[in-house]
């Protein structure tokens, strides 16, 4: 076990820090969103649509709508030679603005909450026009069984370890995960997945300590509207490294690796076609090869997820 005087600082205090920093310097929809956004209309007869003071025909039974970002609803008209429908689409928070939460841990969200660029509309709105009601779909928002996804998730996560001797360890690290997710039926899918979570802590007197802790998963998960959980099983790898070196001072290095098998839960809402919010906790109990085989030990993890789509 490592006996130091040294007194590295609280993790809690370097997220503080951290958070001061980003509050000043990021707001991902400010940034990255165009004050403008693409729509597709589909109906199913030909149709003509009536947007603000534009008036345009539909072709193959689509219309596309550049508009403008606001608070405010969409508004058009879709007409058929027998139907006249007044559509309103109310505005939801937009990819980028809840992407906040991943790269500055959601204090860009203040300064995005004031710009009409946090919000968006669907890229797709399906009408059908033999229906006598104002109704639309989110075009796409259904799963079918068979449909396969391509999974990519940066993460913030907060890793809780217990390497040999060395007591409770709790750490924030940055991660990226990349799998697949198959829909067994319309509301369950299969996602398997892995994970890479890495970082240096450096503290005072040439003091430094590393954490990786990356893990394969497999969870079965039931999709009720928007939002998905699951639970399943995982494999974690956790490593720790404490590194000693400067002037006046012995060298010291130790490097603990250790394997733990456990559970998963995550749980994921669906803001757009291809975009989630999730959260993931994973409680680790079993580790195999070490001396104290039975250890708590988990991973808490807030992430965004692309979702794009390989199958049908």
């Amino acid at each position: 076990m490592v006996k130091s005087t040294v007194i590295t600082p609280s993790p809690w205090g370097r997220i503080g820090a951290g958070l001061l920093i980003l509050a000043g310097s990021s707001s991902c929809a400010t940034m990255v969103n165009q004050s403008y956004k693409y729509v597709t209309i589909h109906t199913t007869e030909q149709s003509k649509i009536i947007c603000g003071q534009d008036t345009m025909n539909t072709i193959d039974n689509k219309a596309h709508l550049k508009v403008e970002r606001k608070k405010e609803p969409l508004a058009f008209v879709a007409t058929t030679d027998n139907t006249s429908k007044s559509i309103n689409i109310k505005p939801r928070s937009s990819m980028m603005y809840w992407s906040n939460i991943c790269f500055n841990f959601g204090i860009g969200m203040g300064k995005d909450s004031k710009n009409p660029k946090r919000y968006t509309y669907p890229d797709k709105i399906f009408i059908n026009s033999a229906n006598e009601t104002d109704r639309y779909y989110w075009y796409g928002k259904a799963n079918n069984k068979g449909e396969l996804y391509f999974h990519l998730s940066p993460s913030n996560n907060i890793i809780n370890m217990a390497p040999e001797n060395e007591g409770i360890l709790i750490n924030t690290r940055l991660g990226f995960g990349v799998g697949i997710d198959y829909y067994h039926s319309g509301k369950q899918f299969i996602h398997l997945g892995v994970s890479m979570n890495a970082g240096s802590s450096i503290g005072t007197w040439g003091v430094s300590e590393d954490f990786f802790s990356n893990y394969v998963c497999l969870s079965n998960n039931h999709k009720i509207g928007q939002l998905s959980m699951g639970y399943g099983i995982s494999c974690t790898n956790n490593t720790w490294e404490y590194n000693k070196e400067g002037w006046f001072i012995k060298k010291e290095h130790i490097r603990k690796n250790h394997k733990a098998f456990g559970l998963i839960f995550p749980a994921n809402l669906q803001l757009t076609n291809n975009f989630n919010i999730g959260f993931v906790y994973i409680p680790t109990f079993y580790r195999p090869d070490m001396t104290e085989k039975f250890v708590h030990e988990d991973l808490i993890s807030v992430n965004c997820a692309l979702k794009i789509r390989m199958k049908k």
